[in-house]
């Protein structure tokens, strides 16, 4: 089978059934990419990281990234790609809407350590918010 385009809703479905995908960063002409463990809500794609590191000074540098999931099973294989700009916040309200989501699709904390919301809160975090402005995807068997 050759390669295909899969729809917009394929594109959701696998975004929200996914948990880890690739962040894509550029700036000053140099680009960068990290794994990382989300979430996919309304639209979004949501993250968290610590308070400092080279995907954060890149990322207020240049807010325009990309974020790429993908699927292999049996041979066949499924991979999308959303674009959209990483709005950046360490807000309550961040956090707990972040929270809530993790909360509402079963997930708990690093390694797999349940914590509460009063817990997330204090926890010193940058919440990632990509709203997705375009988004592509494609499927096919090796």
């Amino acid at each position: 089978m050759k390669p295909r385009e899969i729809s917009g809703e394929e594109c959701e479905q696998l975004l929200a059934n996914s948990r880890f995908g690739r962040l894509g960063l550029s700036s000053g002409g140099e680009p960068y990419v990290i794994p990382m463990s989300y979430v996919y809500a309304d639209g979004s794609i949501l993250l968290h990281s610590g308070l400092r590191g080279r995907k954060l000074e890149m990322a207020r540098e240049n807010p325009r990234v990309c974020f790429q999931v993908d699927s292999v099973e049996r041979g066949r294989w499924r991979s999308v790609i959303a674009f959209g700009e990483a709005r950046l916040s360490e807000d309550a309200a961040a956090k707990e809407r972040l929270f809530d989501i993790f909360t509402k699709k079963e997930m708990a904390g690093h390694g797999g350590k349940s914590f509460r919301r009063e817990d997330m809160e204090r926890m010193p975090m940058v919440i990632w918010e990509i709203e997705i402005q375009e988004m592509t995807g494609r499927e096919g068997v090796w």
